[in-house]
């Protein structure tokens, strides 16, 4: 099983997962408010009793079973050996409809409409530049901080991801319930940074990079008569803001699995973006800042103009529009209204580790 290891090295903190919404601390450099030096303790493979850590420990609500702290979720053989969280930051990005932004609402009142589409965690090792993406259900079922009409804490339900947004203000408050949200899923990994976007925003980014070429996975010939299965196709802005959001069925006709072939169809065109943002910032570094001022006014961030240069530039230079786009494996279900999605908890338990951390000691720092 995996336990956390007592020792620790200058200038590390040690860490504590619990359950799904664990415990994680540990010294952090910043930048500019987004942690980024994430070294947060030593893991070891090792069998008895559970993990320890030493060091400040950061207390939040702990629910479900204690997975990443006992190692319930399935023993992994082999000698012992150490394992840190990678130096880096942890960027949340997901869609969200025009209306949820322009009306708003306050924490509780159900007029913050919900998240929808284009739900990814970007995990940027800020020690190598080297940058990885999770594509997440919005169907995702994990706890969820729920509120009154007044704004007053109720407690936590399993509901889907995308209804996290809901409860807040359609701005900050949302972006930040979701996030607590996402940080559950993933075993109470901090997420430092994150970027809710109109969908109207898909069109401006696909025309500031001159149109995203794909192959049409699925016929979307509903939508737009070119978009047929099979065909190489050059997207325009709103043909991308389509083929990005369209689920191909009504929201009444929705199949449990309905999401899966969009969610499919989305990381081909970050894949293809990625690409074609990458040629134009070798052209021009500035280019980040000017991407970040055409979509300003279509999202909702805690990053600054000066941290997505940064981030942007780290991202490119590692290579960005290479990165792994990894999906959580799980079960797509029909609840008693809605599609739900469970995950795999062996698979998500063994790709936190994987993704997160790395082996500490000589043999590899690389």
């Amino acid at each position: 099983m995996w336990e956390y290891a007592d020792g620790k090295k200058s200038g590390q903190g040690d860490a504590k997962c619990g359950g799904r919404s664990g415990d994680h601390s540990g010294n952090r450099g910043t930048f500019s408010g987004i942690s980024h030096e994430g070294k947060r303790g030593t893991v070891s493979q090792c069998g008895g009793g559970n993990g320890k850590s030493a060091g400040r420990k950061a207390k939040r609500r702990r629910q479900g079973k204690d997975r990443m702290r006992t190692g319930k979720g399935g023993h992994i053989s082999g000698r012992e050996v150490c394992v840190q969280r990678r130096a880096g930051v942890d960027l949340f990005f997901f869609g969200v409809d025009k209306e949820a932004f322009e009306e708003g609402g306050t924490v509780g009142d159900g007029k913050a409409g919900q998240a929808d589409a284009l739900f990814f965690l970007l995990v940027l090792d800020t020690k190598t530049g080297k940058s990885r993406l999770i594509a997440i259900s919005r169907d995702t079922m994990t706890d969820v901080n729920v509120y009154s009409d007044l704004g007053n804490f109720i407690g936590t339900e399993k509901l889907q991801l995308c209804l996290a947004y809901t409860y807040g203000d359609g701005k900050e408050k949302s972006c930040e319930n979701t996030v607590r949200a996402v940080s559950r899923l993933f075993y109470g990994m901090p997420v430092a940074a994150y970027a809710a976007l109109d969908l109207d925003a898909i069109a401006v980014l696909t025309d500031a990079v001159g149109g995203v070429e794909v192959t049409v996975t699925k016929d979307l010939t509903i939508q737009d008569p070119s978009l047929k299965e099979g065909e190489r196709k050059v997207l325009t802005g709103e043909q991308a803001q389509w083929y990005v959001r369209s689920r191909l069925v009504e929201e009444k006709e929705a199949t449990a699995d309905a999401n899966s072939d969009r969610i499919e169809r989305q990381k081909q065109y970050l894949a293809a973006f990625g690409g074609k943002a990458a040629e134009q910032f070798r052209k021009n570094p500035l280019f980040l800042l000017t991407l970040y001022q055409k979509i300003k006014d279509f999202s909702v961030t805690n990053l600054s103009a000066a941290e997505v240069t940064y981030l942007g530039t780290l991202l490119f230079q590692g290579g960005f529009q290479d990165a792994d786009i990894l999906s959580i494996k799980g079960e797509a279900s029909m609840g008693e209204t809605y599609a739900e999605f469970h995950v795999d908890e062996q698979a998500m338990y063994e790709m936190v580790l994987e993704v997160f951390y790395r082996k500490a000691g000589k043999d590899h720092e690389k």
